[in-house]
């Protein structure tokens, strides 16, 4: 698994983190997910779009680490947005429900955007 994070947006304010390749348990799997995640959240980051493009497997801790990024970044007026979900990645994040809980969007540009448009406005 690859883990890589950049600034997007016009502002720099929103950072995606994209994972390519399977995430599975482990330091090289959930356990570095985790720690990126919580770098960016440590630096005062509170927009995040997870690009799932390049993902073909995320284990169900994976989806754990998710929803604790999410609620992290909530409780500092950010949220957590994923883009690209697609194949067995779509499948299991369905199937458990977080489509029901996260917002998920088909490219990294509409996640990108919808933050911005909420950054317009004040949110």
């Amino acid at each position: 698994m690859q883990i890589n994070a950049y600034q997007a947006g016009t502002e720099g304010r929103i950072r995606v983190v994209a994972v390519q390749g399977e995430m599975d348990i482990g330091a090289t799997g959930v356990d570095a997910f985790r720690a990126q995640l919580d770098e960016l959240v440590e630096e005062g980051v509170r927009h995040v779009v997870l690009d799932l493009g390049g993902s073909t497997y995320i284990v169900s801790r994976g989806f754990g680490q998710m929803l604790v990024a999410m609620t992290r970044l909530r409780a500092r007026r950010g949220d957590l947005r994923v883009a690209a979900a697609h194949g067995p990645v779509w499948t299991a994040a369905s199937t458990v429900g977080l489509d029901n809980i996260l917002k998920f969007y088909s490219t990294v540009e509409e996640a990108v955007t919808s933050f911005e448009q909420e950054l317009r406005q004040g949110q």
